[in-house]
């Protein structure tokens, strides 16, 4: 309803592709080194024929043999082509036809009959593996940086290693050491068939894999497999990914103001692992109303901790005052924990990814995953506040954390206090993908969507849905596009389609974009029905919620507060729909707290319930806008109204659309109660009812009846077939800390 429902600049749904495999980076194809003798080489202390025969001949004519089937051995002159086979195919060995090569992935798994139907995985600990740093192993040299790397055993990464690349074969698995900090670092991907665990024994160990070298604008992007040259992390076929860290509390609330200079910072609770060292963002709380009220975050270093008071290394820079929205228990900012000690990432200039089809479950948990989601340059430049930068463009694909296509063999995986940080693309990605669980995760200076999957292609077309996703305490923190006036409804967390669904204590702050931007999206296409409970909206640059969904379900939203975010606490629209809203609190959101812009399907659109505060920020508590389409009544009953400059309800649609069809039953003012904007057509239908009183009709302030000049209008007695009750004071109580998380097995 007036805005464009098919806007420039949507993101595109992701098309299959014919995969391509990857090599090293640079193209170098380094000697391939394997848990054992390669083909053409001799095992440690065994001397070869040097005729061909059934146990392999001299590498020049075996290559020789292999050419001739169609297909290149990769020798020590010539791993990376090995690796290209190995992942087009998943062969232990990587030969196949030349041509192009298939999908490794045509489409979203059925649904998975039964545990048996998968073997177990590989072993994910160390015990029982063979050292990375011992020669005999890899046939008398341990990998260098220009050697593309295949594990058929069990390898225990006791050192920190550099290579090309590296490929995990089924029935393979590379552990990391837990009682040693280690880094594998990468030049090209990092294929995993069987099994990658990272898990650190206790909070002293860190376990890194660092990709370096990538030039982001040469990824391609897209495919339903692994890409040549897309360097990242890529779990598929069977293979399983164990990323299990310490525990660290992902986020807990300041107790207390927080104010510049202050060195302590005393939390609602104490903290679970915080150590010194680690990295801290302190969530912006501050009105509306001066510049920065979106952005003054402090990152700050731990120095020691004690109990629930937290010091640090430097003093903070901004206020965050703790806010009472609607009288209730004040909140607190946020403090972020954004360390972890295991860690996969890429390098500021060269941005990773994490891409898993892999028919298993999988186990996340307690990760840092930092400089993910490449982006690649436009040709386009803007003006940025440092002066003139390239207009960039997200990898399709290339996400930070992506589940792609799984079907029901998702089900069960857990990604458990992660932390994304600094992603050019989006953060938490469930497409298509069902039954994952994200739990105690945070999302902090992330481009585009932080929680997301592939939206509707168009307007026409439905969303894919992706079921029984559970967001859990999870936090979507500075979700920002650049240049940010382009950043048309950029959102914290996008709710798409899919069947029970739920979205439960989250937080999003710090959102940026223009209209339409917002803390949690409904957007169109998308028919999913949420449980939708406790969450919070504040300091995003425009809205709360914003609402853009035509549908006959039902959808409700329980529980929500939205304060001091710069558009409206909730913008709802977009043609028809049904929707309830019940005790939510909207406090100095600078727009006001509910603007509507579109009717009732079918059942109506009901605010139940709902507390007000515009707290002197705005004209109106409520306003209505242009309504497309003439639809059922908009009902606003016991709702409590205050600290708006106008009226409590600006009934406000315009004459090139269907007139208002509103229903403000029972009701609580702080001032005048409506207003009929000029400019608005005669209502098709205003009812309103006071606390105590009988009911009337709003009419245009020339029609017959009585007049109510600071209305703009003209009333005359009503019937409603409602029953009159009081005004509902909402005690909303959110959580005070992140939902608390375990290691595997704990």
């Amino acid at each position: 309803m007036g805005r464009d429902q098919n806007p420039p600049g949507r993101r595109p749904t992701e098309q299959p592709e014919p995969p391509e495999q990857p090599k090293g980076r640079d193209g170098r194809e380094g000697p391939e080194r394997a848990g054992g003798p390669q083909p053409g080489e001799a095992a440690p202390g065994e001397r070869r024929p040097a005729t061909d025969g059934p146990g392999g001949g001299p590498p020049r004519r075996t290559a020789l043999r292999w050419a001739a089937a169609g297909a290149v051995l990769a020798t020590a002159a010539g791993g990376g082509e090995l690796l290209r086979r190995t992942l087009a195919d998943g062969s232990p060995h990587g030969a196949r036809a030349a041509g192009p090569a298939p999908s490794a992935h045509p489409g979203p798994h059925p649904a998975r009959p039964g545990a048996s139907a998968v073997p177990p995985p590989p072993p994910a600990d160390a015990r029982g593996g063979r050292p990375w740093s011992d020669p005999a192993g890899w046939g008398g040299r341990v990998p260098g940086p220009r050697d593309t790397v295949r594990v058929r055993d069990h390898v225990v990464l006791d050192t920190d290693a550099a290579v090309a690349g590296l490929v995990v074969e089924p029935g393979g698995a590379l552990v990391a050491r837990p009682d040693r900090s280690v880094t594998l670092t990468a030049a090209g991907s990092v294929v995993v068939h069987g099994t990658l665990a990272l898990a650190p024994a206790d909070a002293a160990a860190v376990h890194t894999l660092r990709f370096t070298g990538i030039d982001e604008g040469r990824l391609r992007g897209g495919g339903m497999g692994v890409v040549e040259g897309d360097t990242g992390l890529w779990v598929t076929g069977e293979g399983y990914l164990r990323l299990d860290g310490a525990v660290r509390t992902a986020w807990v609330r300041a107790a207390s103001d927080l104010r510049p200079g202050d060195r302590t910072v005393v939390l609602t609770a104490p903290p679970e692992g915080w150590r010194p060292g680690d990295e801290l963002a302190v969530t912006p709380t501050a009105p509306p109303t001066g510049d920065g009220f979106s952005t003054a975050y402090d990152l700050c270093t731990v120095r020691s901790v004690s109990g629930r008071t937290v010091t640090l290394a430097a003093p903070l820079r901004h206020a965050h005052p703790r806010v009472a929205p609607g009288g209730g228990a004040p909140l607190g900012a946020e403090v972020l924990n954004l360390t972890r000690n295991v860690r996969v990432e890429g390098t500021p200039d060269g941005r990773a990814h994490v891409h898993l089809t892999s028919s298993r479950r999988q186990d996340v948990r307690h990760a840092a995953l930092r400089w993910l989601g490449p982006r690649r340059a436009t040709g386009e430049t803007w003006e940025s506040p440092q002066g003139t930068a390239p207009v960039t463009e997200p990898v399709l694909g290339r996400y930070a954390l992506h589940f792609h296509l799984l079907g029901d063999t998702s089900r069960g995986t857990t990604v458990e206090g992660v932390v994304v940080r600094d992603a050019g693309n989006h953060a938490f990605v469930p497409h298509g993908s069902h039954g994952i669980t994200f739990r105690s995760c945070v999302s902090h200076d992330t481009q585009e969507d932080a929680y997301w999957w592939d939206g509707a292609p168009d307007t026409r077309t439905p969303q894919g849905p992706s079921d029984d996703i559970l967001y859990q305490s999870c936090v979507a923190s500075r979700t920002r596009r650049e240049p940010g006036f382009r950043a048309y409804r950029l959102t914290g967390f996008s709710l798409g389609a899919g069947h029970g669904s739920r979205a439960l204590d989250c937080v999003a702050v710090g959102v940026q974009g223009a209209e339409g931007a917002s803390g949690y999206e409904w957007p169109e296409g998308g028919e999913g029905v949420w449980t939708f409970e406790r969450c919070l909206a504040h300091n995003n640059l425009e809205d709360g919620v914003f609402v853009w969904l035509n549908t006959s379900r039902r959808h409700v939203v329980s529980d929500f507060v939205a304060y001091h975010n710069g558009g409206w606490g909730i913008e709802h629209g977009a043609y028809l729909n049904d929707f309830t809203y019940r005790t939510c609190v909207l406090h100095g959101n600078a727009a006001g707290g509910i603007a509507v812009h579109s009717l009732g399907r079918g059942r109506g659109t009901l605010f139940e319930g709902i507390l007000v505060d515009a707290a002197g920020m705005s004209d109106f508590a409520v306003a209505t806008a242009k309504h497309q389409l003439a639809g059922g009544p908009v009902t606003l009953g016991r709702c409590r109204f205050t600290g708006y400059r106008r009226a409590g309800v600006g009934l406000r649609a315009t004459r090139d659309g269907a007139p208002d069809n509103v229903e403000v039953l029972d009701c609580s003012f702080g001032g005048n109660e409506l207003w009929l904007d000029p400019e608005a057509p005669a209502p098709r239908s205003v009812v309103f009812r006071p606390v105590g009183g009988g009911a009337v009709t709003v009419l245009d302030r020339g029609a017959a009846g009585t007049a109510v000049p600071a209305w703009n209008a003209a009333t005359r007695p009503a019937a409603v077939s409602a029953p009159a009750r009081p005004p509902v004071t909402p005690a909303v109580r959110l959580a005070g800390a992140a939902a608390r998380t375990a290691r595997l097995g704990a």
